[in-house]
């Protein structure tokens, strides 16, 4: 899974979460269900992460 600041595409599921609309590709969309984007500021780097889906890909 990856995470991509764009247009939605045309078959993306379409959700409003905390007040952000949010366009999730329609065959991911049951699988990211479980999942939480953080912020993570760490030694190695700062940045985006998700959270929650241990058994993924």
């Amino acid at each position: 899974m990856g995470l991509a600041l764009d247009e939605p595409e045309e078959n993306d599921v379409i959700e409003q979460i905390n007040g952000i609309r949010v366009a999730l590709d329609f065959r991911i969309s049951d699988h990211a269900k479980g999942i939480t984007l953080d912020f993570e500021d760490t030694r190695e780097g700062a940045g985006l992460v998700m959270k929650g889906q241990s058994d993924c890909c």
